[in-house]
């Protein structure tokens, strides 16, 4: 807009457009032009009444509604509002646009920690009067709009006319009826990322249909024959869509098929040579089905144009390496994974096939086979490769930095020897699980690159090189743990660095912290437990404004835990563990009642939300329920704090029912004295509740009974008294939960009480309370165990990764293509 100055002729403005008759203005676009405050109805645009064309994409509104106002611009046949921070219900005086051609109201939101994400919203009235009245629509864009109020029977009123329709993660549900594939002149259709399921039609389907796009919806069927009518489809994508049955034989008769996406269904049969036909073709992904039997790879040569790009085949039970390898110039991407190919990585010139001929690939994926032998240097040559999936066999140390690598997983396998040093360029590094041993060589902070590096669960030794904190100001992700090495944790972090999680837990550090984590201004987890380390607690950490879980369990911690020093300490921790050291004085009443984050209940609806990105998630050892238990994942609504195994006295803070999103609080084996205050009656989220081997007195308060999300309890060694209170969960504890405390009575203790008779509580009760801390606890969905859940967990977190870069690929392509 710098253009737009007084004097001059606003025809002559950047993105202003007028009628070379009538000097009036017809064409506005002011997408990308940094417009940020709220739009009023005053604004002097809506004097524009001539507009045939407005764009204002890609601002920011600062989540003001649209405006009915917009109905003035009776000539309208453009108008596109995506990414500009849009909020509230579409205007349904939209619909008075009966000009318009053009619609995109996509990418519409806000994200806020506390409610989630709020997007702009469409009801189903204002949907159904829309398309009933905008006829002439060539192009509707609703992608991330709240379409949960829609009915899909609103749809059979589309437009006749319509070419684009995209309505991707909409929150829409019910039954897709078949009358949409029948549009006459539709060419693009994408509502991938919806929960509702699909009926195919039998015949009838649209010959104009280009792109077909419903991955993660709910097919449930199988792929009808009837999609060969589809003579024009070039991309389809039907990933993650419970589709059934084979492959029907009637896609030969997609002659113009450049992208087939059919990954992750529960397709069976023999994967056809159907594709010997489609001679278009360039992605082909058909991994993770139940297909049964050997794919014949040499079909492949059959075709006259071989020039596919994409070839994902993981799990499709391939015993030799694609014959046709050294045909594929225009081949960028390569997933054989989770086959059975055996013998030796073809070595470079002995197989005209090899691998290494194939010099355009950026990505290789030959995880999980069986092979063998080294792997050939001559990979080095592939300039473009930047992804390199290698578990399964062993690089020698120095083989990663002769490749330009990008991404490196050498995880989940038994690898022995040195730590394989990455090379400068690589960003994310993964060798998680593995029997690598030796110290960490300082030549790894040469990959200054490096955005996320998990080393844990090895055997690596030794003391950490000086630069390890320091040597990329990109790193977000550092996981240490579960290996044996000892020494200080480095004293440098470097200022304005990017690291978001620091786990260095079950290791052999001594020593202190080092005060330069104040540099770590985007720091969410520092894990430290189970380490030698001795030092007082830090209370500094608290200034850290971003920082949700804290663990310093089973160290040597010593002394007073101090009073705050900050207003805000502490305020948005999630997970605060201090169990297991030896730490005295007072409890730290000032600090718990500061956790500001607990305070909250979480309102959000829709998916569990995870602590962590698209390539990593954060993962913690907490006690619970009296057991110690690894979290896979960590939903960003799980609250707990463990104080247990120090020396603390004092009292527990009166208002402590204030934490109202606490899950879980274990302050046993400690000196605490008084009274379990009422307010815990209050936690209603606590699912369990460890107070023993206190010096606890008094009754234990009845609204305990009441907390029906309660499935752990322990109050044993203390010096309560009275009955025992009976309701919903208290009715299934046991005596353990109770033991050693010589004044209490009644269920489930032998002792009666006399002076308050009470029945034994019926087993219908019992079973009750069972229920609710089933519901309470179990349906939550946070814990994700063992060594089993880990490789769920792995393959998920690959296949959501691949995913994305799929995604992203498409829509670079879809947005070239128009």
């Amino acid at each position: 807009m710098i253009t737009w100055k007084n004097g001059l002729d606003c025809c002559s403005w950047d993105g202003v457009t007028c009628d070379n008759e009538t000097g009036n203005i017809i064409d506005l676009d002011l997408s990308y032009s940094c417009l940020q405050g709220t739009l009023r109805s005053n604004s002097s645009l809506f004097a524009l009444h001539h507009l045939q064309s407005l764009n204002l994409a890609f601002n920011n509104f600062c989540t003001s509604p649209i405006l009915p106002e917009l109905s003035v611009f009776v000539e309208l046949r453009h108008l596109n509002l995506s990414y500009s921070n849009f909020l509230g219900l579409v205007p349904i005086e939209i619909s008075f646009l009966s000009k318009l051609v053009l619609l995109d109201l996509s990418e519409n939101y806000k994200y806020d920690d506390m409610i989630g994400t709020q997007r702009l919203k469409i009801e189903n009235t204002g949907f159904k009067i829309l398309v009933q009245n905008l006829t002439k629509l060539r192009e509707l864009n609703l992608d991330f709009i709240d379409m949960s109020a829609v009915l899909l029977s609103s749809f059979m009123n589309l437009s006749s006319s319509l070419m684009f329709f995209s309505a991707v993660e909409c929150n829409l549900q019910g039954e897709l009826l078949p009358n949409i594939f029948s549009l006459p002149n539709l060419l693009d259709l994408n509502l991938d990322y919806n929960d509702f399921t699909v009926s195919f039609p039998k015949s009838n389907w649209s010959r104009s249909l280009e792109s077909l796009t419903l991955s993660y919806t709910s097919i449930s069927s199988k792929i009808p024959d009837s999609i060969g009518e589809f003579k024009n489809l070039k991309t389809s994508y039907l990933s993650n869509c419970i589709l059934t049955g084979s492959i029907p034989s009637s896609l030969v008769n997609l002659t113009k098929l450049t992208t087939l996406d059919l990954s992750q269904n529960e397709l069976i049969g023999h994967i056809p040579s159907f594709v010997v036909k489609l001679e278009q073709l360039m992605d082909v992904d058909l991994s993770f089905n139940n297909f049964t039997g050997v794919l014949n790879l040499g079909v492949f040569l059959k075709l006259k144009n071989l020039q596919l790009e994409t070839l994902a085949l993981p799990s499709c039970n391939l015993i030799e390496f694609p014959p046709f390898l050294n045909s594929l110039k225009m081949l960028r991407e390569l997933d054989l994974s989770e086959n059975k190919i055996g013998g030796q990585i073809p070595t470079c010139g002995e197989i005209p096939s090899s691998i290494c001929k194939v010099s355009s690939l950026i990505s290789l994926g030959l995880a999980r086979n069986n092979l063998s032998g080294s792997i050939p240097q001559c990979l080095g040559n592939l300039a473009n490769l930047s992804s390199l999936d290698l578990r399964g066999q062993w690089p020698e140390e120095y083989f990663l930095r002769l490749l330009n690598l990008i991404t490196v997983d050498l995880s989940n396998n038994r690898f022995e020897g040195p730590l394989p040093i990455p090379a400068p360029t690589t960003q994310l590094y993964f060798s998680a699980n593995n029997k690598i041993g030796g110290k960490v060589s300082p030549l790894i902070c040469n990959a200054t690159e490096l955005r996320i590096l998990d080393l844990s669960n090895n055997s690596l030794m030794g003391a950490l090189p000086e630069c390890f904190m320091s040597f990329s100001k990109n790193l977000s992700v550092l996981n240490l743990r579960m290996n044996m090495i000892h020494g200080v944790i480095p004293r440098k972090f470097a200022k304005d660095n990017k690291l978001r999680t620091i786990d260095v837990s079950r290791n052999r550090f001594e020593g202190t912290l080092p005060r330069s984590l104040l540099h770590c201004e985007n720091l969410e987890v520092l894990d430290l437990g189970n380490n030698r380390m001795k030092d007082t607690f830090p209370d500094w950490l608290g200034t850290l404004p971003k920082l949700q879980v804290l663990v310093l369990r089973s160290n040597m911690f010593y002394g007073f835990v101090s009073s705050p020093r900050e207003a805000r300490s502490f305020s948005e921790l999630r997970i605060f563990d201090l169990s297991n050291n030896n730490l005295s004085g007072p409890l730290p009443v000032s600090y718990i009642m500061k956790l500001t984050a607990m305070m909250y209940q979480d309102k959000r609806q829709g998916k569990p939300q995870y602590m962590g990105d698209g390539y990593y998630e954060d993962l913690v050892m907490v006690t619970m329920k009296g057991l110690e238990i690894r979290l896979v994942k960590i939903l960003s609504v799980f609250t707990s704090i463990d104080l247990s195994s120090n020396h603390f006295g004092g009292e527990l803070p009166v208002n402590i029912g204030n934490l109202k999103s606490l899950k879980g609080l274990k302050f046993s084996h400690n000196n605490l004295t008084g009274y379990i205050p009422l307010s815990t009656g209050n936690l209603t989220e606590l699912e369990w509740l460890d107070l023993s081997s206190n010096k606890f007195i008094g009754m234990i308060p009845q609204d305990l009974a009441d907390l029906t999300s309660l499935a752990f309890l322990n109050l044993s060694e203390n010096q309560l008294s009275g009955p025992i209170p009976r309701g919903r969960q208290f009715n299934t504890f046991n005596s353990d939960s109770f033991a050693m405390n010589p004044r209490l009575c009644g269920f489930p203790l032998s002792e009666t009480c006399t002076n308050n008779p009470r029945e034994i509580p019926s087993w219908r009760a019992i079973l009750m309370g069972y229920g609710y801390g089933t519901v309470g606890g179990v349906s939550l969905g946070y814990i994700v165990l063992g060594s089993r859940k880990f490789e769920w967990l792995t393959g998920s977190l690959e296949r959501k990764g691949a995913n994305m870069r799929k995604k992203w690929r498409r829509n670079a392509r879809r947005s070239y293509q128009r």
